[in-house]
């Protein structure tokens, strides 16, 4: 519900749940979340499954449902943060009372202004008498900033362990085949230039055994073929 919204609630109802109170006074600092983790460390993360988050809250990559075509992923990582914000706004003490979130939320409740300058301007000035101040809207803008900064480290951090997990030995094991390929294409080269390099001496050595296997059969025909001959002359002079 937006602050606005609560604003208006005594004199009109809403269906929606108000904003729940915390039991921590207000203007106490609000316990942070360090996602930093030191050399070494795992990194978590919500959006990112690991052996360290019970099997009940994580979801495998492998049963991981298949969206429709028409859902979109970056629509739902929009949402996300959107609920990272909502969250923070109403657990977290530090943004007790209208901040910037409620801010947003009342410009968005009145942005049919085309002015933008007075949508701005009337949005504030719905807050102020709850206890908006311009000090408090760009502090809380700022933590809410924060809070998505830590909140990408660790999504970072918890990625990369996933990925180095998921194919840091694949990745390994391609660049050992494909060096392997390359030795073998290197191999299969050198095979190509002994293989031709032997068929030539071969063709060259069979030329050779081939002309001198015909002209010494050519020479015993002649031979053989001049023998014959003398034969019948001295058959045909010595009848």
């Amino acid at each position: 519900m937006s602050f606005l919204k609560q604003l208006l609630n005594p004199f009109i109802e809403f269906d929606e749940d108000k904003k729940p109170v915390s039991q921590q006074p207000a203007g106490s600092p609000a316990p942070v979340a360090d996602h930093a983790a030191g050399a070494g460390e795992p990194v978590h993360h919500p959006l990112i499954p690991d052996e360290q988050t019970p099997a009940a809250m994580q979801t495998p990559l492998a049963n991981l449902p298949v969206p429709p075509p028409s859902a979109d992923i970056a629509t739902e990582h929009k949402q996300y943060f959107d609920r990272l914000i909502e969250k923070a706004n109403q657990e977290n003490p530090m943004f007790s009372g209208p901040d910037y979130k409620e801010f947003v939320d009342a410009r968005v409740d009145i942005d049919d202004i085309a002015d933008e300058n007075l949508k701005y301007t009337t949005a504030f000035n719905i807050l102020k008498g709850a206890g908006l101040t311009k000090e408090k809207l760009l502090s809380s803008g700022r933590e809410y900033l924060n809070i998505i900064g830590r909140d990408l480290n660790a999504f970072q951090g918890a990625h990369a362990q996933l990925y180095k997990k998921e194919l840091g030995q694949k990745e390994q094991d391609l660049q050992a085949k494909a060096l392997e390929l390359q030795q073998l294409t290197q191999r299969l080269n050198v095979l190509k230039t002994e293989i031709n390099a032997a068929t030539q001496e071969i063709n060259q050595t069979k030329d050779t055994l081939n002309k001198t296997r015909n002209s010494f059969l050519l020479a015993g025909e002649q031979k053989q073929h001049e023998i014959e001959t003398e034969l019948k002359k001295i058959a045909s002079f010595f009848s």
